[in-house]
C-alpha cells in the first residue's frame, strides 16, 4: 500500500503564459499574463484608468459598478462583499481595486476603459502594466480578469467601437445577479 499522490497545482497543467516582470504593455502582441500564485494573492489588484467594473464571484453572484462614489444608481447587479467588509471588485475613487487575500471568492471581472485612455495594472510587488487605449483603427481593449485554480490571468479583450457596456459583457456572458427582495427574519 503507497501513499495517495497529490495532484499537481492547475496552474502547473495550463498553457506556458508571462508572467507581469516579463510584459510592460498588455495588447495584440502579448494578449495575456498569469500572476504566480503569490502575486495572485498577497494585496491588491488595482487597476486605474477604468470606468467600470463587471464581476463574476465564485458562487456565480455577479455585480457591475462605475468608478467614483459606489451609489445605488451606479451598481447593477450585488455587491459581493469579503470577510473584512470589502467588496470583491469595487472603487475607492477611480481606483479599480481586487483585494487579492480573496481572490479565492472571485471568478471572473471585466474593467472598461475611460474614453481613448489607457488603463494601469499594478500589483504589491510594484511590478505594473499598461493596457493601451487603442486596439486597432475601429477597435479598443478591456481587460479580462480570471482565476483559474489559485493564480489570476489578465487579458487584453479586443472590443470595436460602439457597443454598449452592457452589450459587451454580456457577450462575455455576464448576467446581472438581483437581490432577493425579502431575506426573513
Amino acid at each position: 500500500a503507497g501513499t495517495p499522490q497529490q495532484r499537481a497545482p492547475l496552474h502547473t497543467k495550463l498553457f506556458p503564459a508571462p508572467g507581469m516582470q516579463e510584459v510592460r504593455t498588455l495588447d495584440k502582441q502579448n494578449p495575456v499574463v498569469r500572476l504566480t500564485p503569490m502575486e495572485s494573492a498577497v494585496g491588491t489588484l488595482a487597476v486605474a484608468g477604468s470606468m467600470r467594473a463587471v464581476w463574476e464571484a465564485a458562487d456565480f453572484r455577479t455585480g457591475s459598478v462605475s468608478s467614483g462614489e459606489l451609489r445605488r444608481e451606479n451598481l447593477s447587479g450585488v455587491i459581493v462583499d469579503t470577510p473584512g467588509n470589502r467588496p470583491l471588485v469595487g472603487y475607492e475613487e477611480e481606483l479599480a481595486l481586487i483585494p487579492l487575500r480573496r481572490s479565492s471568492m472571485l471568478r471572473r471581472a471585466l474593467f472598461f476603459p475611460k474614453p481613448k485612455q489607457p488603463m494601469s495594472v499594478g500589483i504589491y510587488n510594484g511590478r505594473s502594466l499598461t493596457v493601451p487605449a487603442k486596439a486597432g483603427e475601429r477597435s479598443f481593449y478591456v481587460l479580462s480578469v480570471l482565476r483559474i485554480g489559485n493564480v489570476l490571468e489578465l487579458r487584453a479583450e479586443v472590443i470595436p467601437y460602439g457597443m454598449e457596456l452592457k452589450a459587451i459583457w454580456e457577450a462575455f456572458g455576464f448576467t446581472m445577479s438581483s437581490e432577493f427582495p425579502f431575506r426573513g427574519n
